[in-house]
């Protein structure tokens, strides 16, 4: 997505840089860990504090002074989990402005997440200019939990998400990217009502305006204490609130010389890598081929690695948003071998292997970047396109008999250059792009962008509903796919995903399908449509009816299933319905 505005009006940009001669709270010494007092459990994020670091150096560039610590499993897996320094923060609203004071000194920490119980052994290794400058050593007993662990790609089908304990993780989100001068206090209120909805996704962008910590001429090796305070303060609340995070690590303004069609988001002469700047790269495209640029970017790899990885609420890596945005400037064969290399070095690196992507501008598909191996799933931005329920099945078709990965349609909106409710006057297209993903075989809804507008609008029933329908159903399980219709009835759109024992059918008006009757505030209701299910196993089924405004029951009725086709007739509706099927006994 290009971007609505260069800086939100009133954010108060600060610093947040250290003095690198007052970096450590404690005196140099015998390297210490402060490890905690209960036992903490699988999938529960340990951090751990570190005193006796070299005092020398810069604690940003591993190569001055680095921290490591060697993880022992009980059954004898070995993982390096690096360290990070930071800085806290205290915030406070003024007015309508986050205002954040820096708290206490500098310090280092370790965060990690053990995924096995047991005892533990930890050996914590400091570094100064490569020499050992410290090393020390401890015990922690892991307790079991009941706890999911981490999202990964499902291996049999590979169509969806699961977590680590083999449950479904189907996406039902939007993108929420970055905050205005309310700052954190935005996501206090978005997650809320995230939660209160059942929305268990978003995305956040890691960029000037939010959350990044290397984009200013300042900031080569030098990273934004606050905006890393801020993104800590989002990830722990997301996690509190049962929200994963695809984590966009930059965009594609930071290339860009040119005000775009908002007047900013040209970023290129500001950034710490610019030449101009005392950076290694002449062009924008030394960023993907510069050894140096390679470098520092590894660096600030390693300490996105340190303080995030440990949030089992992280779904993702995104190296970039919508990179093809600046091909003006960069060569396509570049970018896509950078991403192999950079997701090779992200895996050694990230202690629990999160999974890794990247994505491209509203309707363009690079394939030889998404078959790398190193990418875990596929994205498609949407904007300005008809039809989105028939888009967003034909994209999730396409691109999972292409790549054999997960995809999700990432970015979603009727217009890239705003919320543009007029041409959506009864949030159709929103409502179609949302509930469309789950009966395609997406591995998530369609996410939309204007998360404030919408936030603003109060529309999270549109996920509320979907939500209850997705209660207690099979959606991303590993023998789910896409249902086969046989339509007696040309004004209905049928869409649905199947197993042998369940099938999820949600029609559509084709009279409503946006943005055909955009604009008819009251359409006439579908009576009498009639769906034939194809391939089903013979035998009793069970029908529920759903209204997808609120998520309640409407009908319940049995149906017989015969040579494998069950005749489907719903109720008379308006818009859209939405039927649970389940094999039954009797």
């Amino acid at each position: 997505m290009k971007l609505k505005r260069a800086v939100p009006p009133g954010i108060l940009l600060t610093v947040g840089l250290l003095v690198i001669g007052e970096s450590a709270a404690e005196p140099e010494g015998r390297l210490q860990l402060a490890v905690p007092q209960s036992k903490p459990e699988v999938f529960e994020r340990v951090e751990l504090s570190v005193s006796g670091m070299p005092q020398a150096g810069n604690p940003f560039d591993a190569e001055s002074v680095a921290l490591d610590i060697e993880v022992v499993s009980p059954s004898g897996k070995s993982v390096r989990v690096p360290g990070f320094f930071t800085r806290d923060f205290a915030r406070k609203l003024e007015g309508s402005r986050e205002v954040l004071t820096p708290k206490g000194d500098g310090q280092w920490r370790v965060r990690w997440l053990p995924v096995e119980p047991g005892l533990h052994k930890l050996t914590a290794v400091a570094k100064s200019n490569g020499q050992l400058a410290g090393r020390a050593e401890a015990a922690i007993d892991v307790v079991p939990s009941k706890r999911h662990g981490i999202a990964r790609v499902e291996s049999t089908s590979r169509r969806y998400f699961r977590l680590d304990d083999g449950t479904p993780l189907f996406l039902n989100g939007l993108c929420a990217c970055w905050h205005g001068s309310r700052g954190t206090y935005d996501y206090d209120d978005w997650l809320a009502a995230y939660q209160k909805a059942g929305i268990n996704y978003i995305r956040l962008w890691m960029w000037p305006i939010a959350f990044g910590i290397e984009w200013d001429k300042q900031d080569k090796l030098r990273y934004k204490m606050d905006s890393a305070w801020q993104l800590d303060y989002v990830m722990t609340e997301a996690e509190r609130r049962g929200v994963f995070v695809m984590l966009c690590l930059d965009y594609h303004g930071i290339f860009e010389v040119k005000p775009d069609y908002w007047g900013g988001n040209n970023y290129w002469p500001r950034h710490p890598y610019n030449a101009t700047n005392g950076g290694p790269c002449k062009t924008q495209n030394d960023f993907f081929t510069s050894e140096d640029a390679k470098r520092l970017y590894a660096n600030r790899l390693r300490y996105i690695v340190a303080r995030w990885s440990a949030f089992p609420n992280l779904l993702a890596w995104e190296f970039f948003n919508e990179i093809d945005n600046e091909y003006a400037y960069l060569k396509h064969d570049d970018v896509v071998a950078w991403h192999g290399e950079m997701g090779r070095r992200l895996r050694e690196m990230d202690p629990v292997d999160h999974m890794i992507s990247s994505s491209f501008t509203g309707g363009s598909e690079r394939p030889d970047l998404f078959a790398l191996n190193e990418m875990d799933f596929s994205q498609y931005h949407s904007y300005n396109e008809k039809h989105p329920a028939r888009m967003v099945a034909e994209k999730t078709a396409r691109f999972f008999r292409k790549y054999n990965k997960p995809f999700f349609v990432s970015e979603y909106g009727t217009d890239w250059r705003g919320w543009k409710p007029d041409t959506d006057p009864h949030f159709r297209a929103l409502h179609q792009a949302i509930w469309s993903g789950a009966f395609a075989g997406a591995a998530g809804t369609g996410m939309t962008w204007w998360w404030e507008s919408i936030h603003g609008a109060n529309l999270y029933h549109h996920w509320s509903a979907l939500s209850e329908f997705l209660k207690g159903t099979g959606v991303g399980r590993p023998d789910m796919h896409s249902a086969e219709f046989r339509n007696d009835q040309g004004s209905v759109l049928a869409f649905g995903v199947a197993a042998h024992d369940e099938v999820l059918v949600w029609l559509l008006d084709k009279a409503c399908d946006w943005p055909d009757g955009a604009m008819v505030a009251d359409p006439a209701p579908v009576a009498g449509a009639k769906i034939t299910i194809v391939g089903v196993d013979d035998g009793a089924w069970s029908a529920e009816w759903f209204d997808t405004g609120t998520g309640k029951r409407l009908a319940t009725h049995d149906l017989e299933a015969k040579s494998g086709t069950i005749a489907l007739e719903p109720p008379s509706f308006k818009v859209d319905i939405a039927a649970r099927l389940k094999k039954t006994n009797r």
